[in-house]
């Protein structure tokens, strides 16, 4: 389950900052400086935020648990018996850690790109 958080705010994070930074500057309101790269990856702190707390609700649940489920596909039923906003505690929280987090993160990456000619490959 870790694991699978992990890929899910990776994804979360990367592909959500270049499509919020894309539309950001794609609106002209905005050049490519430090607030768009905040702007941005405030986005994709949100977005990540929000993918990956379905799997953390249920990686929580399974450490937490004393043998309650039987595996992964047995705490998710049991989740959903729930309802859907089930998947979704403790989300402020949750974005209250990950979106400075992510903001930094890319702001440091965008300012070691500027000032130290950093080349990304994609």
């Amino acid at each position: 389950m870790a694991a699978s958080r992990g890929a899910m705010v990776t994804v979360g994070q990367l592909a959500c900052y270049d499509q919020a930074k894309q539309l950001v500057l794609g609106t002209g309101m905005m050049g490519d400086n430090i607030l768009t790269h905040f702007v941005s990856s405030s986005i994709a702190g949100g977005c990540a935020t929000f993918l990956c707390q379905p799997l953390d609700v249920l990686k929580t649940r399974l450490m937490s648990s004393k043998g309650e489920y039987t595996g992964v596909t047995h705490c998710l039923r049991e989740t959903a018996k729930l309802g859907p906003l089930a998947f979704y505690k403790g989300l402020v929280p949750a974005g209250i850690r990950l979106i400075p987090h992510t903001v930094l993160t890319f702001i440091f990456l965008e300012q070691l790109k500027k000032n130290f000619g950093i080349r990304i490959i994609s």
